[in-house]
């Protein structure tokens, strides 16, 4: 019996689960609580996972640059839990997905969790020990969550240039309770959209002047998180207690030609730190030049509005326009890495 795995984009993979399988030896179920589960009775099978390594593509907003880094596996973990306990726990390289195919053997019938994680290791995780996954797994509400925590943030957020970006990619994600049943030789077909656990946002630096301009130092306001549930449970997934905190990078020397363009990209986890009315926006930027600085003022400015948190897998484009020694206008939208567009007022 054979599963496959399909690999498409933006949303890179389709797994396939096929249907020879046989009855395992006690109730399965996952990590959530279900209803009207069916019971299997003990056999277990081969999987076969294929993965074609196919073209990247990308948006017109992501440059050729960066598609690469965003879109590769580096390795891909596939976890499989029955009654809440791990039957299944194997890891694929690089090189192991580029023929093609894998085989994982004693997949067992019936209701049964499968979770899938690429590139864990940009999230400082290695889950060989299937204990180190179980220890991540919090209860919320009626359910389990897989969380991570980073409360210094050493792993985001993080810049394109950061050497941590090509070394281990962008972390992916996707979870679903599926029932394996016997089948009489055709396969069992499973949609997997594997998708980015982190958000980007795109500082895209347009200089209108006809000189070029140096880029000294960079502020971003207070909603850099330092949590993350790895899996989507919902649209925007953030962790309640979650704690934020505002990021600044000093020292930088970003030359901009004039007429010029130039982006400054930066990872980091969904954020939701906009919860009351009152405050100001935290969704802010600022930045100084070599000819002057440029208070923060907010890039996200409309309380539960269009857009007032960073949801994963999105792309938040920051255009900024400097037409004068003095005068910097900013609008941002957003992508599927849906589209939103909001206008923000002069930024002298």
């Amino acid at each position: 019996m054979k599963a496959y795995i399909k690999r498409y984009l933006p949303h890179p993979f389709s797994l396939l689960l096929p249907a020879a399988l046989a009855w395992a030896a006690s109730l399965l179920a996952g990590c959530t609580d279900r209803v009207d589960e069916w019971i299997p009775d003990g056999r277990t099978a081969s999987v076969t996972l294929h993965v074609p390594m196919a073209d990247i593509r990308s948006t017109h907003t992501t440059d050729e640059e960066y598609k690469a880094a965003e879109e590769k596996i580096n390795t891909l973990r596939i976890l499989v839990f029955s009654q809440d306990k791990p039957v299944i726990n194997k890891q694929f390289k690089e090189a192991d997905l580029s023929g093609g195919s894998v085989t994982i053997e004693g997949v067992p019938v019936g209701t049964v969790d499968i979770y899938a994680v690429a590139n864990e290791a940009a999230l400082g995780k290695d889950y060989s020990d299937m204990a180190d996954f179980e220890d991540n797994l919090v209860q919320v509400g009626n359910t389990k969550k897989a969380l991570v925590m980073d409360e210094h943030r050493t792993h985001f957020p993080k810049r394109f240039t950061e050497q941590e970006i090509a070394q281990h990619g962008l972390p992916m994600s996707w979870h679903r309770d599926v029932q394996i049943i016997p089948s009489d030789g055709t396969s069992q077909t499973i949609e997997v959209e594997l998708e980015r656990s982190v958000a980007k946002l795109n500082v895209i630096m347009n200089n209108t002047l006809s000189h070029p301009i140096t880029i000294t130092s960079m502020t971003f306001g207070e909603f850099f998180g330092d949590r993350l549930y790895l899996f989507r449970e919902q649209t925007l997934d953030v962790p309640d207690d979650t704690e934020y905190d505002v990021q600044n990078y000093e020292s930088l020397s970003v030359e901009i030609g004039g007429y010029g363009s130039k982006t400054l990209a930066l990872y980091i986890y969904p954020s939701y730190a906009w919860t009351d009315a009152s405050k100001n926006s935290p969704y802010t930027i600022g930045f100084t030049t070599s000819t002057a600085p440029y208070d923060a003022i907010p890039f996200i400015n409309e309380y539960g509005g269009a857009l007032n948190s960073i949801a994963r897998n999105k792309q938040v484009n920051i255009h900024a326009t400097l037409s004068s020694e003095a005068n910097l206008t900013l609008k941002f939208e957003v992508k599927d890495w849906d589209t939103e567009e909001i206008t923000v007022p002069p930024f002298n």
